[in-house]
């Protein structure tokens, strides 16, 4: 199975340049993949977790083929890509 194939199924979400995504804990992004190299200039969980600030990855373009969870263990809430683009996948 392709990751386009599970974000389809479960009914993820595809996200690229300039784009916010707002997740909630029924939203349930658990998971975020990179797609394209990307530099994100927000990114939290449902606990307003600040994860840019966590990692230290402000201004850093993350590489092709990683991906991303929340150290809390709780979904994405906010997902704002300033370049590149990502598959955001639900549990």
């Amino acid at each position: 199975m392709t990751i386009e194939e599970l974000v389809a199924l479960k009914g993820g979400k595809y996200a690229d340049n300039g784009a916010t995504v707002t997740g909630t804990n029924s939203t349930n992004y658990r998971f975020l993949v990179v797609n394209d190299d990307v530099v994100f200039s927000a990114l939290t969980d449902t606990d307003d977790n600040d994860i840019v600030a966590e990692w230290g990855i402000s201004g850093k373009t993350i590489t092709s083929g990683m991906v991303l969870a929340p150290a809390s263990g709780k979904p994405f809430k906010t997902v704002t890509i300033t370049t590149g683009s990502v598959l955001l996948i639900k549990l």
